[in-house]
């Protein structure tokens, strides 16, 4: 059987248990449950590789239902709470009975500002910065790196919009025509899976490498292993090759490994989500108890990770290159220190500290949103804890985009703040000259 007719059931008014188990059902057409009130017990369990086209009221009639069978989860929002669903096969981790793949309107709303912000705060910084020449090699080098960092952000916010105009475009056909596994393994979702990962990929090694020729410059003032401005290019063009081949092996691999950017409505594979293992079926209790007969559910007796590569990269490498960013931070202003002791040598080093607090700066607040992923993602794969869709999908949203959105921001006013400052300084020396005279 592949559909469930309105006609079916004229007549039968005193059904009390009804099998559609091991069919081919497709679709079920309004009505076809009309004056069924005496149905305690239905299963709908399909076989068919297509989803259930739903719609609002498909139970209506079944007045006395008191649990129900399948194997496609979003029927159960469509129940009563009182009826008991029960699904038979494991559920997909992060299924909710939303109508649309955004959880809410305040999601809904924040990923446009955010996208967009991320969009035109980073065209404005690299118009900026593209604009202003540099004089020295310093100058030139921190304006390359800031650049490429917005370039980074300006990537998340293509992704953020991306998600907020396909959201937009499939609606609610979404939850009523069962479009999740659609979405999910579309070309569109994959590259928002590749941009996501390249920019945050690309952001942390930038700032790793800001922080390294900071800490170099800082720490060790006289070393003649300093970047120039060809070695900083070379790192760059480094930098984004692996960075591009990160975000490519979740996309090669999709056939394979289709957890990486294809498990996701929001398709990024972060790693908080564990999918079941050790495959059994088990024999339904209820239905052999009331009914004498037997149905199967299938169940997991364990759980893996969904995406060891995920693993790899948000808590191997992205925590390591943290660790190194704050202890590298730590020794900077121990030396900034015990340089503001030594009278003298306060003018020299007035240039480093602003650099160091301007990197301090976005550095500390990129950390400050990487560490909620890191430290739930540990807990996630060490200890067990469960993340829910609604807590991944704020995640995503809110915590791994926000620098994209607040960076280009962080420079503007510490660029106008620095370049306030040294104007004021040559206003005080043509001020203190004029006096003199």
């Amino acid at each position: 059987m592949t559909s469930i007719n309105a006609s079916m059931f004229t007549g039968l008014r005193n059904l009390q248990r009804i099998n559609f188990n091991n069919n081919q059902l497709r679709y079920i057409e309004p009505g076809a449950f009309h004056n069924l009130s005496t149905v305690t017990d239905l299963v709908i369990s399909s076989l068919s590789p297509e989803p259930y086209l739903l719609y609002p009221g498909i139970f209506d009639g079944l007045d006395s239902l008191t649990a129900l069978y399948v194997y496609d989860q979003r029927l159960c929002c469509l129940l009563p709470t009182y009826v008991l669903c029960v699904v038979q096969k494991p559920a997909h981790p992060l299924f909710t009975c939303r109508k649309t793949f955004l959880q809410n309107t305040t999601i809904k709303i924040f990923i446009w500002i955010l996208g967009l912000s991320a969009l035109f705060g980073n065209i404005f910084v690299i118009t900026l910065r593209i604009r202003s020449r540099s004089v020295t090699t310093v100058g030139k080098i921190q304006s390359m790196f800031i650049t490429n960092l917005a370039v980074s952000d300006f990537f998340m916010g293509i992704y953020m919009v991306l998600i907020a105009v396909m959201d937009i475009y499939i609606g609610e056909s979404y939850f009523w025509e069962g479009r999740a596994d659609e979405w999910r393994s579309s070309v569109t979702c994959q590259i928002a899976g590749f941009l996501s990962v390249l920019s945050s990929e690309a952001s942390v090694f930038l700032l790793t490498l800001i922080t390294a020729d900071r800490f170099i410059s800082i720490v060790f003032p006289f070393s003649q292993h300093r970047l120039s401005t060809t070695s900083a290019r070379v790192a760059l063009i480094v930098i984004w090759i692996v960075a591009i081949s990160l975000s490519l092996i979740g996309v090669l691999l999709n056939n394979v490994i289709p957890d990486a950017y294809g498990l996701s409505d929001v398709c990024v594979g972060l790693p908080f989500i564990r999918k079941s293992t050790d495959i059994s079926t088990v024999i339904d209790q209820r239905s052999s108890a009331q009914y004498n007969t037997v149905i199967y559910n299938v169940a997991s007796g364990s759980t893996v990770s969904t995406w060891q590569f995920s693993i790899f990269l948000f808590l191997g490498v992205n925590l390591f290159s943290f660790i190194s960013i704050l202890f590298s931070y730590i020794i900077i202003f121990i030396k900034i220190r015990l340089d503001q002791a030594e009278v003298g040598r306060r003018a020299e080093a007035s240039n480093e500290i602003k650099m160091a607090l301007m990197m301090f700066l976005i550095v500390g607040t990129d950390f400050c949103c990487w560490m909620p992923i890191i430290i739930l993602g540990i807990l996630v794969q060490t200890v067990g804890v469960d993340v829910t869709p609604d807590i991944y999908a704020w995640l995503v949203v809110f915590v791994l985009p926000i620098n994209s959105s607040l960076n280009p921001y962080l420079y503007t006013i510490i660029h106008k703040s620095s370049k306030r400052s040294s104007n004021e300084k040559s206003k005080q020396t043509i001020i203190s000259m004029v006096t003199r005279d």
